[in-house]
């Protein structure tokens, strides 16, 4: 009583607060709130096409929640394995059929539960990793942004090419839709910054710039997708399976021969990168043991396959909205013209955007995205990129054995080291 508080005990008890405080924002709005308000804006947007006679529309849409599910229920029947690491019994088979029917909500639960754990965690030292639990969180949502999200996206892009907006929900006609739309948008967005250092060194994710800085960097490649993927599916139909399988199988050789003796050498590796790499590019790797990171330098994996995925891309989507733009202006002013009729592709029939607006706005800029995405290449040596993908980081060991990136610190200590620096600043 009576004895003043010293100075260096109130700045590191400030720095504590703010460090928590700084940490529980973060939590909450980046990794908590994201994954469960995407999913239940998708089931609402489904809903509402439902009871507004599109029971089509809704029926894709409310299916699409159920894929990340079944692809987790039928991987672990695959593996054989259940949530507890047995071998596989009934309650493996039982496990896949309860992740493809409730996968929709068990998978956003999973995630927010685990991140929510993390707040009861103390804070880690420097250096070290995050828990195992928020790793499976992290795999969670990115599972959902690769299928559910990418999917919804694709989808609504192609509805409002071909519907419309639907009626006002709240301010706006089409309000509801957009709004589902943004947030699975801004879902690919955020997880393609987050996944690309992610699949280096699950356990020392990167800090919130450092994945911003990417996300920005792959923007121009998902924003060209996002566009042209629709245009390709909505007016060849049928055909549009053509050059999305080529895709596909291009970017499953890719992944395995583009880097020469420094490719994915496990089948499971390839197929998770062609699958997953459709919006934004990614390298996959599963299960992160310690012998892939032994064959592979997935820095130099992640930029010749980037390189090899945008080539794929616009080798691919190019010639097809070629094929597209003869489609629509080979038309008469009946419903159909000569083309469509010997392809028996309704591409031309009557559809919310009309001929001078695809030629005019759509087509420009889908194909100024794509050019955009192929300048990538000539400057991916440069500092201008080369800095923010940290194409040169290698991955080494620490002390006790693990496989980390070069630099690797945790981002809740750079936190903490940024809030110390400031309140000294100030106090000085």
């Amino acid at each position: 009583k009576g004895q003043s508080t010293p100075l260096s005990q109130t700045i590191s008890y400030k720095v504590i607060e703010m460090a928590d405080i700084w940490k529980i924002l973060t939590t909450i709005l980046f990794k908590i709130c994201p994954t469960p308000l995407d999913v239940g804006t998708d089931i609402w947007n489904g809903v509402d096409f439902i009871v507004n006679d599109s029971p089509i529309w809704g029926a894709m849409c409310l299916g699409l929640t159920l894929v990340p599910g079944i692809v987790k229920g039928v991987t672990l029947f695959v593996k054989g394995v259940t949530l507890w690491g047995e071998k596989r019994t009934w309650w493996n088979f039982l496990g896949c059929v309860i992740f493809c029917l409730f996968g929709w909500i068990l998978l956003p639960l999973w995630t927010v539960i685990g991140f929510c754990l993390t707040l009861c965690q103390p804070a880690p030292k420097p250096g070290d990793p995050i828990t195992q639990v928020e790793v499976d969180s992290h795999d969670c949502k990115f599972l959902e942004v690769n299928t559910e999200s990418m999917g919804q996206v694709v989808l609504n892009v192609s509805i409002l090419m071909i519907s419309g907006l639907q009626e006002k929900k709240f301010l706006f006609p089409g309000d509801l839709q957009l709004l589902s739309l943004s947030i699975s948008f801004i879902m690919i967005i955020k997880s393609a910054g987050e996944q690309h250092f992610f699949r280096r060194t699950p356990y020392y994710p990167p800090s919130f710039g450092e994945s911003f800085l990417v996300s920005i960097v792959l923007c121009p490649d998902i924003i060209f997708r996002v566009l042209a993927l629709p245009l390709v599916c909505i007016y060849l139909r049928w055909l549009s399976i053509a050059p999305i399988v080529a895709i596909l199988c291009l970017n499953y050789y890719g992944a395995g021969k583009r880097a020469g003796k420094c490719g994915l050498t496990f089948r499971e590796d390839r197929l998770s990168t062609a699958a997953m790499s459709v919006i934004s590019p990614s390298v996959f790797i599963n299960g992160y043991s310690n012998e892939v990171l032994r064959v592979v330098e997935i820095p130099t994996i992640q930029k010749d396959y980037y390189s090899w995925n945008r080539k794929t891309f616009a080798g691919v989507l190019f010639p097809s909205l070629i094929l597209v733009a003869i489609l629509v202006n080979t038309t008469f002013v009946d419903e159909f013209g000569p083309l469509c009729q010997i392809l028996s592709l309704p591409g031309c029939s009557p559809l919310t955007i009309t001929v001078d607006q695809f030629n005019y706005i759509l087509l420009p800029l889908v194909i100024l995205s794509g050019l955009f995405t192929l300048v990538h290449q000539f400057l991916s040596n440069t500092a201008f990129l080369a800095r923010p993908m940290r194409y040169e980081e290698q991955i080494v060991k620490d002390n006790n054995g693990d496989y980390i990136t070069q630099n690797a610190q945790n981002k809740l200590c750079q936190a903490l080291l940024c809030a110390a620096g400031d309140i000294m600043g100030t106090a000085e």
